[in-house]
């Protein structure tokens, strides 16, 4: 079949080039409609129960994440330039396209009875900033003397106030939102400029962005990166200009082809996503070392240039098929799991690996044919001092060393089993930003306030219309939330209770030690003096639904690691339930912050199912290769052995167990799997013409695929490693891990593995390549086929 292959390569040189370049073309053009996702990634499937939980809040109470929240810490704030300047600010954000409503003292309100009209009235603190001391010490009594806002807006002890900007709910998850929060930022800078009072802002919409504009950027960072590292380690190793410039017109064609399919299926970039186009670089550059190592090394066997690149197409091409297949099966293991993020990453990622095969071997031997033979400074790379003392010490550590190697595995995986047992898990929304990053900085120092800026929020469901307006309930209801606020990881909450005792002050003349609940005879009278107008009543529609038998107690938490917020929402769940039993009640806990408990759980769970599907599928396709049982063990340990150093690093040098970590095993397997296909297939074939002698099949394999696993090693190392460039740590520890692995197993295959094929030479015998699917080169009878098709 590949002799076939080979032959159409050949001789369709024009007609396959035209339909590669223009399916190029094609993918080129549906790349400049390619879009950066603007939410955070979906990592539970809508079926799963949170997520569903999520949902139907949002549709019953309104969405919860579009709060951009500004801090202020001020000894002079409570002066008339002090107010002047914020009520300045809160106006300046109000002009603002796409903000909804800003809450400050300037905007709040204080309830008071309006007894001709017999109804409650709502009157702002100020409209026109006050012009003299008494007037703001005034305005401050009044405001200060209302705990409703205590712990919302302000933070006495610490003279701390907050201003709160809603985002329109149609606004948030598109490409306004970048002008939005970068409008409000240069709202902010100038207040800062004028005042001298450092602003610190924070909020779920304000994170996001950051997120996505660092994606943007990164994106094309890393694009750069990799090509220009790749270009260069290309170039040092083969020591040829054209080499390198054949390499690169390849991976920069599946650049193309892996942008254009995220377009094409209607995926959108996303921080996972991003990811893809580097990858392709890094993995389709082997390819290409592979095909023109062997190019070379054939060539100059014979000298003959149609003959070497028929063995190319025929000899390495179908071994690069099966390795860039197992890659391809490592990252499409993450479409069998439920979440939307990792499914189109696996689909994306998968398909461009087989891509960037494809491009390979279609485009580097059509071009070659194009191309003056080699001459004797192209191959010279082959027999460099340096490489062919490479070559001879791992030949003769397997030989004479092999105890020394496996005392060596056996210390390191026993200490690699000990590193395993000091991991830990981790996860929060900001965990990808340094701890100096501004956007940290501001989001600490509001937790330090407030407590908090992402949303939890508890639903209780009564069951029956208008059962949230019972005594009872109301009772029940607040006990819950003294319970609530007395957790050290929460900020102060709000719900109903807490209207219902605004109304009571207000009513009983806004003194603050009527602000509590009403008697049964006092909720009678304030129920008169409430609009009949619910829609004028926006703060008690927030916290009911519009039958009244659901009641919403909302709060904020800080960005925990998930360990934590797994402690703080079990709690919160547990004293809900306390105060509310679920025989009579129907409760939820829900919110960002839960969603995002859920989906890092969710991910890591799937993660490492990805990772044991990978494993399993790619030692069945060894299975299915070389038809032995011994052969996938053989093959599959010394990639396992990598895996466990990396995790026994992550535990020594505390780097936790997330997401982005947790990928670095599935990605690395997949790809050093290659090189243990790339070397038993070199292996297989010198067994076939060697009449099965192990010990000279085994240093043949060295001599022939060492150079090419070392150079593609390199390029693989250096490639991941530009990841460190990245600002989110989630990404530099993906760089740093998947390059160590790699570079770990590099040398799995090369001493591990060939020791391994020596050490059982009596065990593993012809019969273990039985049945065995590869095409190998059989002897005259091709050559003498090969030599027809050149003439």
């Amino acid at each position: 079949m590949w002799t076939f292959i080979a032959r159409v390569i050949l001789r369709q040189k024009i007609a396959l080039l035209s339909v590669v370049f223009l399916a190029t073309a094609v993918m080129g053009y549906l790349a400049t409609d390619v879009k950066i996702s603007y939410k955070f990634s979906r990592i539970l499937p809508v079926t799963d129960t949170i997520s569903i939980d999520y949902d139907v809040f949002k549709n019953e109470f309104g969405e919860t994440g579009n709060a951009v929240v500004l801090g202020v810490q001020s000894d002079d704030f409570w002066t008339p330039d002090g107010l002047r300047d914020w009520k300045h600010l809160a106006d300046s954000l109000n002009t603002i396209q796409g903000v909804e409503n800003v809450l400050c003292i300037s905007t709040a309100y204080n309830l008071q009875v309006n007894e001709a009209k017999g109804e409650f009235e709502t009157n702002n603190f100020f409209t026109d900033s006050p012009s003299t001391q008494e007037e703001v010490d005034a305005i401050r009594e009044e405001y200060r003397g209302l705990p409703f806002y205590r712990g919302l807006l302000y933070n006495e002890a610490e003279n701390t106030e907050l201003m709160v900007a809603r985002i329109r709910e149609d606004q948030l998850y598109n490409a306004n939102i970048i002008r939005i929060v970068s409008d409000i930022k240069e709202v902010q800078e100038a207040y800062e400029l004028s005042t001298g009072n450092e602003v610190y802002v924070s909020g779920l919409p304000y994170i996001r962005m950051a997120n996505t504009k660092k994606v943007e950027r990164e994106v094309w960072l890393f694009i750069f990166l990799t090509i220009g590292v790749t270009t260069i380690i290309l170039f040092f190793f083969l020591k040829s200009f054209r080499a390198t410039m054949i390499s690169l017109i390849v991976v920069v064609m599946g650049v193309i082809w892996s942008i254009g399919l995220i377009s094409a299926f209607g995926f959108e970039i996303s921080l996972l996503s991003s990811l893809i186009p580097p990858l392709v670089i890094v993995i389709g550059v082997p390819n290409a070392i592979f095909l023109i190592n062997k190019y070379h090394a054939e060539y100059r066997l014979h000298k003959n240039k149609i003959l070497a690149l028929q063995r190319v197409i025929r000899k390495i091409g179908n071994v690069t098929l099966l390795t860039n297949t197992t890659t391809a099966l490592g990252f499409a293991a993450f479409i069998l799991t439920d979440s939307v993020t990792l499914v189109q990453f696996g689909v994306v990622a998968s398909i461009n690996i087989l891509v960037v095969f494809f491009l390979s071997l279609i485009i580097i031997p059509i071009v070659y044919t194009f191309l003056e033979p080699p001459k004797e400074r192209h191959y010279k790379h082959l027999d460099q001092r340096w490489v062919v003392g490479m070559v001879k010490f791992l030949q003769k550590s397997v030989t004479h060393y092999r105890w020394a190697i496996y005392a060596l595995t056996i210390v390191i995986v026993a200490s690699g089993i000990y590193g395993i047992t000091k991991i830990h898990t981790t996860g929060s929304l900001t965990e990808d930003f340094g701890e100096e990053d501004p956007l940290f900085l501001d989001l600490k120092f509001l937790e330090g306030e407030f407590h908090g800026v992402v949303p939890m929020e508890v639903v209780i469901d009564t069951r029956e219309d208008n059962g949230v307006e019972s005594s009872s309930f109301l009772r029940d209801l607040n006990d819950l939330q003294l319970s609530l606020d007395s957790l050290p990881q929460t900020s102060r909450s709000l719900s109903l209770v807490d209207f219902t005792k605004f109304s009571r002050q207000a009513f009983m003349g806004g003194m603050e030690s009527m602000y509590d609940l009403p008697t049964s005879q006092e909720r009678n009278w304030i129920l008169q003096y409430l609009p009949d107008d619910e829609g004028d009543n926006e703060l008690l529609n927030s916290l009911v639904d519009s039958t009244r038998s659901k009641a919403r107690i909302t709060l904020q938490v800080p960005d925990l690691p998930t360990p934590e917020m797994e402690l703080l929402y079990n709690e919160v769940k547990s004293r809900v339930e306390w105060y509310f039993p679920t025989e009579y009640y129907d409760t939820t806990v829900t919110g960002a912050s839960v969603v995002f408990l859920k989906g890092t759980e969710y991910l890591i769970h799937n993660l490492i199912l990805s990772l044991i599907l990978a494993i399993a599928v790619i030692s069945v396709i060894m299975a299915i290769l070389f038809g032995s049982a011994r052969m996938v063990i053989i093959s599959i340990v010394p990639n396992l052995i990598p895996l466990v150093m990396t995790a026994a690093l992550m535990g020594f040098l505390n780097i936790p167990l997330k997401p982005s970590t947790i990928l670095v095993f599935s990605i690395a397997f997949g790809i050093s799997v290659d090189d243990t296909l790339h070397f038993l297939a070199k292996y297989r074939q010198e067994l076939k013409t060697n009449g099965w002698k192990i010990g000279e099949a085994v240093m043949s394999a060295i001599h022939e695929t060492g150079i090419s696993m070392f150079y593609t090693s390199m390029v693989l190392f250096f490639g991941f490693s530009m990841f460190i460039a990245s600002d989110f740590g989630g990404t530099v520890s993906l760089g740093i891990l998947v390059s160590l692995t790699l570079f770990f197993a590099m040398f799995a295959n090369l001493l591990i593995l060939p020791a391994f094929l020596l050490s059982v030479e009596k065990w593993v015998s012809a019969r273990s390549f039985n049945e065995n699917i590869i095409e190998v080169y059989e002897g005259f009878d091709e050559e003498n086929e090969e030599s027809k098709e050149e003439k």
